[in-house]
């Protein structure tokens, strides 16, 4: 394995937070031009957001706030990413992801891992469905005949797939093998099937 990929840095937050604190101790840094996307998960469903600086959250379905009713949130915006889980009370450990420490939360405590995982190869995973447009600007329907449909924070365009990027981070032991300890998304996109070689996967 090679030592020179970037290190994985993750961030804990100094207290269990509630699903919107923890969007908002994420956003706060989000750098200029980024865009914050990701899914929630709640007992009757996972939805797609879209968050803006100020915590905002935009979904196109249903109602109500899938902050409120998720018990799990996972947020990015490609070069960082928010994994929070719902513990008791409503409220849950949140930490952040990302290759440099000054675009992560600054109120926070750096995990210490040894070895440090170090940047990996760079994965695509197929979702199962077909993209297609949906009546709001900047969302796409994910249509499957196995499955329901979703809607993802993306701008719909041509193609006839859409996947997910993801890094992998990796460790070394004392004889030389690698092993994946952590991946961490890195985009979301539509795309041609012959374009890309993929690993099929499921969909939050």
């Amino acid at each position: 394995m090679s030592s020179t990929g970037a290190p994985l840095v993750t961030i804990q937050a100094p207290e269990p937070l509630t699903s919107a604190q923890a969007a908002a101790w994420f956003t706060a840094g989000t750098p200029a031009g980024a865009e914050v996307i990701g899914y929630t998960v709640a007992a009757r469903a996972a939805t797609w957001i879209r968050v803006g600086p100020d915590g905002e959250v935009q979904h196109v379905d249903g109602t109500g706030d899938p902050l409120a009713e998720a018990y799990e949130i996972v947020l990015f915006d490609g070069d960082r990413e928010l994994r929070w889980l719902h513990t008791v009370d409503g409220r849950g450990h949140a930490v952040a992801l990302g290759e440099d420490r000054s675009t992560l939360p600054t109120q926070g405590t750096e995990l210490a891992v040894e070895p440090r995982p170090r940047r990996g190869p760079r994965q695509t995973r197929l979702l199962a469905g077909r993209p297609l447009p949906h009546a709001v600007t900047g969302w796409t329907v994910l249509a499957s005949s196995r499955y329901a449909e979703a809607t993802l924070p993306l701008t719909y365009t041509a193609g006839d797939a859409v996947v997910i990027e993801t890094v992998e981070y990796l460790v070394e032991d004392g004889h030389g093998n690698a092993d994946v300890i952590d991946t961490r998304i890195v985009g979301l996109r539509v795309a041609a099937r012959h374009e890309i070689e993929v690993s099929p996967s499921g969909r939050p």
